[in-house]
């Protein structure tokens, strides 16, 4: 029987489950939007750049301006020690001022370690990925007022012929007043994994909650201010909060700060700046943080129009 042995305890966020109750595929509720992560995580009410909603919030889609946003990127998940690379594209797309659609794909990589089999002997080398999927659907029932709903799956590849996956679901409702905008719903539910021991674990599933204001002075200036909460069941408690500044539609400043507690994903603070010309969108995030996120570094390339 082989036997493998590991030297990466700085992937753990990603790679394994969460040992605190019993929590699996933590990197389910990871944020690799460089938009949604320079703003410390906030995306629930995140209506300027839609790209990644079948991972966020669905319902946010007929609120946007653009019928059709797409982005690809890379993230470099704290490259000085782990190393992982996330590669992920997403897009969402509106039909009339009522329906929207959206799809995502993220593909995590891990750094490659020895496997050695029952004698000691070099067996070569296996490199972990994780992998989420998702689609996502939206409906403005009233003037002001959405609901959204994604389902996707998650899986996660630890060694050779060890991996396992379950399904994960969001479902929100938003309403936009004027300037303000709410949202609120569950968040990654209906997923459980089964060990090969037999033994059961839920995904980090929550009760989410989001407000977001933007406001517009003159014709070139813009400010959005976003607050993100998160109600873990199984008791975690976690919150975002994140601004940007946008000059005449061309060039925006992003900050934020999340405050994890025991949560899967730790506190971390962040800054992000994109660029957006004939539709054509760059953007960046990086993350200011302690290990497993220190240095962390999400671009992406979108079109939108």
């Amino acid at each position: 029987m082989k036997t493998i042995r590991t030297y990466l305890a700085g992937i753990a966020l990603l790679l394994t489950p969460a040992v605190s109750n019993a929590q699996a595929l933590p990197f389910t509720i990871a944020d690799v939007d460089p938009v949604i992560l320079a703003k410390g995580g906030t995306g629930l009410t995140e209506t300027g750049s839609v790209s990644h909603a079948a991972f966020t919030n669905a319902a946010a889609i007929p609120f946007s301006e653009a019928a059709l946003d797409v982005a690809a990127g890379y993230t470099m998940w704290q490259p000085g020690a782990a190393k992982t690379g996330i590669l992920n594209a997403a897009g969402a797309a509106k039909f009339n001022d009522r329906l929207g659609v959206s799809a995502g794909l993220y593909y995590g990589m891990h750094p490659s370690y020895d496997i050695t089999d029952g004698t000691g002997a070099s067996d070569g080398t296996f490199r972990p990925s994780d992998l989420h999927a998702a689609v996502g659907v939206a409906y403005k029932f009233l003037p002001n007022m959405s609901a959204g709903v994604n389902l996707g799956y998650a899986s996660s590849t630890l060694a050779q012929g060890h991996s396992y996956g379950t399904v994960a679901a969001d479902l929100f409702v938003m309403a936009k007043f004027s300037q303000i905008k709410v949202a609120a719903g569950v968040s990654n539910v209906l997923g459980t994994v089964r060990s090969a021991t037999g033994q059961e674990f839920c995904i980090p599933g929550s009760i989410a909650l989001g407000a977001g204001y933007e406001k517009e002075f003159g014709q070139k200036h813009q400010v959005e201010a976003d607050l993100d909460f998160d109600y873990f069941f199984s008791g975690w408690t976690a919150a975002s909060l994140g601004a940007e500044y946008t000059f005449d539609d061309l060039v925006s400043f992003r900050a934020g700060y999340r405050y994890g507690g025991d949560s899967p994903i730790p506190s971390f603070a962040s800054v992000g700046a994109g660029v957006k010309f004939s539709g054509v969108k760059l953007n960046l995030a990086y993350v200011m943080a302690s290990s497993p996120m220190k240095n962390t570094l999400a671009l992406s390339l979108g079109y939108s129009f």
